[in-house]
Parts: structure tokens; sequence; C-alpha cells
């Protein structure tokens, strides 16, 4: 599987945090990263978004909606015509 990299800064960049926010999700929050070197991290982007979707408090649902054909819907209650 080809997952693209992200550097921490494109990360923060994403998510639009500070580098002390970053480190405080890293240690507290176990947001997972690719560590190579002390200062050198990288994050999968799949694992982001697998992160971002548990941390989601309004997950979006999928709502059915009814289609009303064209000849049963009733302009002239709209237009007053």
């Amino acid at each position: 599987m080809n997952d693209k990299l992200l550097t921490k800064y494109e990360v923060m960049d994403y998510l639009n945090i500070s580098r002390r926010h970053f480190e405080k999700l890293v240690t507290e929050e176990n947001l997972p990263i690719i560590k190579i070197t002390q200062n050198k991290r990288y994050m999968r982007l799949s694992d982001l978004n697998s992160y971002l979707n548990t941390k989601m408090v309004n997950k979006p649902q999928e709502t059915p909606q009814e289609v009303i054909p064209e000849s049963d819907f009733q302009w002239k209650k709209i237009w007053g015509k």
C-alpha cells in the first residue's frame, strides 16, 4: 500500500495547530507518528484520517432523501398561481 507520508510541519499546517499542541497530541493523545530521529517525524495520511475519525464528535450521517416526482409536486402552492 502506497500511503503518503506527511512531515510534522505538514500535519501541523493541515490541523492548523502549533508545534506545542502537536507535541501534546503525540504524548497525551497518542497521535500515531513515525519517528526517524528525535526531530524527524512523519505521519501516514491514512493514520491521520483514522485518528481524526476517532476524535470526531459529530460524525456526518447519511440521511435518505425522498424524491418527489415533478408531476406530484404542487408548484401552485409555492408560487400562489
